[in-house]
């Protein structure tokens, strides 16, 4: 019994050394990693290119401004569903993860004001910007006493952020038009593991952590239109100060000795401004765009003590930040889209494309999103749009398996569909 007790207190120091190991800086901070949406359909359609458009209730992310170009009390909202599949390669061995979603995506009202001339207009309500969702699986098939290795591992996380806004528009000139949005956004990141990690001896493994994610921010646009045809359109998102509250619960079996412990931490980042700028050309049936965004992913920092550690010592706020100018690099995601209209049958059709770079540099580029979409949008009665969305997305990267030097090289795809049910009064 004596030597039972003793060969489990010698696993658990392992393993204790091993989830200290494991409380450095993550490979990406929770609040950079996930999946860029952005609210309504027709913009998904057209690969996330809405700023030199932005003329419904969605405007309230993409563009403001273009609120103003809304004439009649408009009630918008949306759902989405998106599928992922993660395709992992360790130790030579494949295997699958997959999860999937069903979400509110956007939900609001835009109220136009009567005005001798332009457009005046107010909207409120809520848009999901970004999910967290994904899962990771892996597995090896060795059995080589001494050589530290995962036989098991199955990582969930699900999650999403979105704000709730208040905006307004108004034509400033006949041709320019000014919006602004202040936006209350609201986060919530969870996240799970389960494992048997095999070092002397295979010891199982659980572990959560919750992230619950605040902020407050703005969304400032401008919109100029040349002419019938052609708008040219800018917006800034002003840096959020994010408050984040972690809980985390671990727990430890080896040879029937279990060990939990459990925590929170609240501490607070400062998240980088966003800048977009987009154009639009519409002659006839035929519509064109094309959107820049650009995100300073350096200028990302803890504004407050970290809850991280490394061997136990706490990882202080100023060797946090420097790390993050290392690893994470500035962003200029590029897209395209395109769409055109069936006068005879009111029916939209659409396509879009956009490259969207890694913010994290160490994963290189094979990190780098290519996404693609297909869209339609249809008019009922004249009072009534309904518009749909698939976008696919695909990218690799390696990362560390969470022991001393193990890694794993994961394969992901995923499928998201919006379809989006606007009504004009």
């Amino acid at each position: 019994m004596l030597k039972k007790l003793l060969i489990g207190l010698t696993a658990l120091l392992t393993l204790g050394s091993f989830a200290l190991a494991q409380q450095g800086l993550p490979e990406q901070l929770p609040i950079t990693t996930g999946q860029y949406v952005g609210p309504a359909a027709r913009p998904m359609g057209l690969g996330g290119t809405y700023t030199g458009i932005a003329d419904d209730y969605s405007a309230i992310w993409w563009n403001p401004a273009g609120l103003a170009q809304v004439k009649r009390i408009e009630v918008q909202g949306s759902l989405s569903r998106s599928a992922l599949n993660n395709e992992t390669d360790y130790y030579d061995h494949s295997q699958e993860g997959t999860s999937s979603n069903l979400r509110l995506n956007n939900l609001g009202v835009v109220f136009p004001v009567p005005v001798y001339q332009g457009g005046l207009s107010f909207a409120f309500g809520y848009a999901q910007v970004q999910g967290f969702d994904g899962r990771t699986e892996f597995a090896s098939p060795q059995n080589e006493i001494g050589e530290p290795f995962w036989d098991t591992y199955d990582e969930i996380i699900q999650g999403r952020m979105g704000l709730w806004s208040l905006a307004g528009a108004v034509d400033v000139t006949p041709n320019l038009a000014l919006g602004v949005g202040v936006n209350y956004w609201k986060g919530l990141r969870d996240y799970s593991r389960t494992g048997t990690y095999t070092d002397s001896i295979a010891i199982f493994t659980e572990q959560t952590q919750t992230h619950d994610m605040s902020a407050w921010g703005a969304n400032l646009g401008a919109l100029f239109r040349l002419g019938r045809y052609a708008r040219i359109g800018a917006m800034f998102q002003t840096p959020l100060g994010v408050n984040i509250s972690q809980e985390f619960t671990r727990q430890t079996d080896s040879l029937h000795v279990i060990t939990t412990s459990s925590g929170y931490f609240d501490y607070r980042m400062s998240y980088p401004p966003i800048i977009r700028f987009g154009a639009s050309v519409a002659p006839g049936r035929w519509l064109v765009a094309a959107d820049v965004e650009l995100r300073d992913w350096t200028s990302l920092e803890f504004r407050s003590d970290t809850p991280y550690r490394v061997n136990g010592v706490p990882i202080g706020r100023a060797s946090a930040n420097q790390q993050i100018k290392s690893d994470y690099q500035n962003t200029m995601r590029l897209s395209v889209g395109g769409e055109y209209l069936f006068p005879a049958y009111g029916l939209r059709l659409r396509a879009g494309y956009a490259f969207e770079p890694s913010n994290y540099e160490p994963l290189g580029s094979d990190a780098d999103k290519n996404l693609i979409s297909l869209g339609f949008g249809f008019l009922v009665d004249r009072s009534v749009m309904i518009d749909g969305a698939v976008q696919f997305t695909g990218y690799s990267q390696r990362t560390a398996d969470g022991s001393v030097d193990g890694y794993v090289d994961e394969d992901v795809s995923s499928t998201t569909a919006l379809i989006t049910i606007g009504y004009r009064m």
